[in-house]
């Protein structure tokens, strides 16, 4: 009765036996560690708020800017099913985006980007 268990305890712990967490655990070096997380959500939050700042009624776009990045920040948590890839997919999105959209202020887009990508590999 033992060696069907023993197999079956050796087949479950093979990595390509378990599919849905194995993409997981390819991309976790892109995750940064918290104390970077809660500072590149500060840098997130005024890259938003550049991105408001650069439509066309400030006044407007800038809650617009922030709103909508949470709502994105949750969906996309949601879709990649683990909160902090979420999070890092979102910084790498935020940053993209703020280089895109902002004109006078593209530089803050890019060093997001460096940023989050620097601070996942380090930590």
């Amino acid at each position: 009765m033992r060696p069907p268990l023993l197999a079956l305890g050796l087949l479950a712990s093979l990595p390509v036996s378990t599919p849905q967490r194995w993409w997981l655990e390819q991309l976790a070096m892109l995750v940064p560690g918290s104390a970077a997380t809660r500072w590149l959500l500060v840098a997130d939050a005024v890259c938003l708020v550049a991105v408001g700042l650069a439509s066309r009624r400030p006044l407007l776009g800038i809650p617009l800017a922030l709103g909508a990045g949470f709502l994105a920040l949750n969906v996309l948590g949601m879709v990649l099913t683990d909160f902090y890839l979420g999070l890092a997919v979102f910084h790498l999105c935020v940053g993209v985006g703020t280089a895109a959209l902002a004109r006078r202020t593209r530089w803050l887009g890019l060093g997001l980007v460096v940023l989050a990508l620097g601070l996942g590999v380090l930590t």
